[in-house]
């Protein structure tokens, strides 16, 4: 059987998806570009991961293919799912930021009014870089293809292990400058990614609602802030621990929820029958 890294539109979407935002990110480490109209180009090659899953899909399948992943597009998938996908990850980092400030001293207010952060400017422009620009290789193009190889819990870890790394180049004097940063990042990136595997398992590989959740993890830090102007005095470093807590906590409840023993059977997902299965199966036949 051929593995997946050895498919011609897999080796596509590696070469576009990291090739070109690591060339960009790389530049602008390498320079200690700071802000400018450049920096903001390079910057945005990440969106190039949407591109690799779009190109890499016709490569795979052909224009059906396509079609078939933009049909998951569309909304679906449920009420309750839309409100897992935008409040869930509000709800560790309230929940982390209420343990600490509880043990040190008190929440002090909490301001309502900071749920208008949501809508903030700066939250709306979110949408144009992890959101949009990488849901449709991640969760489009990458992740059926593993869940039709792997057990879900696997094909998560390994997703989740390729997404953090791929944050390697933008981080590189941030993040990845400390081994303790790294492992936390890739750890929350590893939790997140189980927690949209489930959501991708309950909404048919919905990717409205995998952009919609990846928007909601990357903005709600400021929006907890908001809630509670109290966290804003907790250093960094420290949240860090609490968040990543939260974050492991709310995984291992919802995965209990969704059945250890889903995520455990490749056969529970069946990825290749709901999700355009004749494009995939064409990808393994290497045409």
């Amino acid at each position: 059987m051929e593995s997946i890294w050895q498919r011609r539109s897999v080796r596509v979407f590696l070469a576009i998806g990291f090739g070109l935002p690591w060339l960009g990110w790389t530049i602008v480490a390498v320079t200690g570009m700071t802000s400018s109209p450049l920096r903001t180009v390079l910057f945005y090659m990440g969106d190039f991961m949407t591109v690799a899953g779009l190109v890499a899909t016709v490569v795979a399948g052909g224009t059906g293919a396509l079609r078939a992943m933009l049909w998951r597009c569309l909304p679906g998938g449920g009420l309750g799912w839309w409100v897992f996908a935008l409040l869930l990850p509000l709800g560790w980092q309230l929940a982390a930021r209420v343990i600490y400030l509880a043990a040190h001293g008190g929440l002090g207010s909490f301001e309502i009014r900071g749920l208008a952060m949501f809508v903030s400017a700066g939250s709306l422009l979110a949408f144009t870089t992890g959101p949009l620009g990488e849901e449709a290789g991640w969760r489009g193009f990458l992740l059926p293809r593993l869940l039709s190889r792997y057990q879900p819990l696997k094909a998560s870890f390994i997703l989740g292990g390729i997404w953090a790394l791929w944050h390697y180049a933008l981080y590189v004097k941030s993040v990845f400058a400390s081994v303790v940063t790294g492992a936390q990042f890739t750890g929350s990136v590893i939790c997140f990614t189980v927690l949209m595997t489930i959501l991708f398992h309950r909404t048919r590989g919905n990717l409205l609602l995998a952009v919609l959740f990846h928007w909601a993890v990357n903005v709600t830090p400021e929006v907890a802030n908001a809630l509670l102007p109290a966290s804003e005095t907790v250093p960094h470093a420290v949240l860090a621990n609490y968040e990543l807590a939260a974050l492991a906590l709310a995984t291992a409840v919802f995965a209990t929820v969704v059945g250890w023993d889903k995520l455990g059977r490749k056969e529970s997902f069946e990825p290749v029958r709901d999700l355009a299965a004749e494009a995939i199966a064409e990808d393994r036949a290497g045409t």
